[in-house]
């Protein structure tokens, strides 16, 4: 009986044994290989212990526009690339 219960017990113990995930909503270019985002990933992982998730979009307004449909349920945890201009929609989302 206990032979059977182990794998159960094993999959429902897993998720506390997984490591916390940063999302982080940032434009292309930053986490593009030739960018910034893969080293800085890769030292703030190493560093945290923690998996960063870099989902990438064309630009700030595709950000924004994003977060805007999101709303609430929004999985970012960060944004990182809206400029000077987006801040005022950014901030009359109520998000920020």
């Amino acid at each position: 009986m206990l032979k059977k219960c182990l794998p159960l017990l094993l999959l429902c113990t897993a998720p506390v044994f997984a490591k916390p995930v940063l999302t982080v909503y940032t434009y292309d270019s930053f986490a593009a290989d030739w960018g910034p985002g893969p080293k800085i990933k890769k030292a703030f992982e190493a560093d945290c212990n923690c998996e960063l998730k870099l989902v990438a979009l064309e630009d700030g307004v595709s950000l924004l526009n994003r977060l805007r449909m999101e709303g609430k349920n929004s999985k970012a945890d960060v944004v990182l690339g809206l400029d000077n201009n987006l801040l005022d929609a950014a901030s009359k989302t109520g998000l920020f």
